[in-house]
């Protein structure tokens, strides 16, 4: 379900967000979160068009209510799952999840090929949201500092496999999408706007801002969005969206005393922490 062109204002009153993130990149229990928030009296959002299918929400409440972390989506399931939701001005904002599982992300880079289902998502939507997961992304290794090994092996090249770097994956996938949205680079971009949403944050362990996070774990994919992006059409942001580290068969005893929805924070651009996850979207599309 995407979110309603009008006639004379297609690009600036588009307030459609589109979810991009592999697997495993947080997306599942934000959405989940989400969801809880949206049906609370004290958030500013609610539920204006339902997906018709609730599956995939309602087993991450339920796991969350039960204090365990959702399983991993099938990558064969829910490939197009969205949220239509109004604000208190009556605005209304369509959330999409087009891959929940975040398998074809992989896919749209390693084939060097975006399928149907994506080119309409990424047409009609100017509000990006990508989620990168650090903690699971190798530190950069300092080759300056490093001792040389007692022992060089060499490797066998006919059996080594060619993996692309994370700093150039999420690249090649930003210019792939600015490519089948037709947005031209000789400027600054202004639409689409991107949030860049570290997911995860409680992980990390660190005091830093996420853009200080982010540049020294992604340096070359850092450089790229500040140095494309308008300033006021890029933020980096960081996001934790149970707080905690759940399991997916023991059950925590605070979200089983208190209920999923007090639980999970964000990280602003300047350090400083908020419980209300909502924050997120309305610092994109506002």
């Amino acid at each position: 379900m995407i979110c309603s062109w009008r006639e004379g204002n297609k690009d600036m009153n588009n307030k459609s967000i589109l979810i991009i993130g592999g697997p495993n990149s947080g997306k599942t229990h934000f959405g989940g979160q989400l969801y809880l928030r949206f049906r609370c009296d004290e958030y500013s959002y609610k539920i204006l068009t339902p997906p018709e299918d609730l599956t995939i929400f309602e087993e991450v409440v339920n796991c969350l209510y039960d204090g365990r972390s959702a399983k991993h989506t099938n990558s064969e399931s829910h490939k197009n799952l969205s949220l239509e939701i109004i604000d208190h001005k009556e605005n209304t904002i369509s959330i999409s999840f087009p891959d929940y599982g975040g398998e074809q992300i992989r896919q749209v880079v390693n084939n060097r090929q975006i399928n149907d289902l994506w080119q309409n998502q990424i047409e009609n939507s100017n509000n990006w949201m990508l989620f990168i997961r650090l903690d699971e992304i190798p530190e950069i290794e300092d080759i300056v500092n490093r001792p040389l090994p007692e022992k060089v092996e060499t490797k066998n090249n006919a059996n080594s496999t060619f993996k692309i770097s994370d700093n150039a994956f999420y690249v090649e996938l930003l210019q792939m999408f600015l490519f089948t949205k037709n947005v031209s680079t000789k400027q600054d971009i202004e639409l689409p706007k991107l949030m860049i949403i570290l997911s995860c944050w409680d992980l990390l362990k660190t005091k830093e801002t996420p853009s200080e996070v982010l540049k020294k774990r992604l340096p070359l994919f850092y450089e790229y969005v500040v140095n494309l992006w308008d300033e006021n059409c890029l933020q980096i942001m960081g996001l934790s969206s149970t707080e905690k580290t759940l399991s997916n068969k023991k059950s925590d005893d605070a979200y089983l005393n208190s209920s999923p929805e007090k639980f999970g924070y964000i990280v602003l651009p300047d350090g400083k922490k908020e419980k209300d996850l909502t924050l997120l979207i309305n610092k994109l599309v506002e």
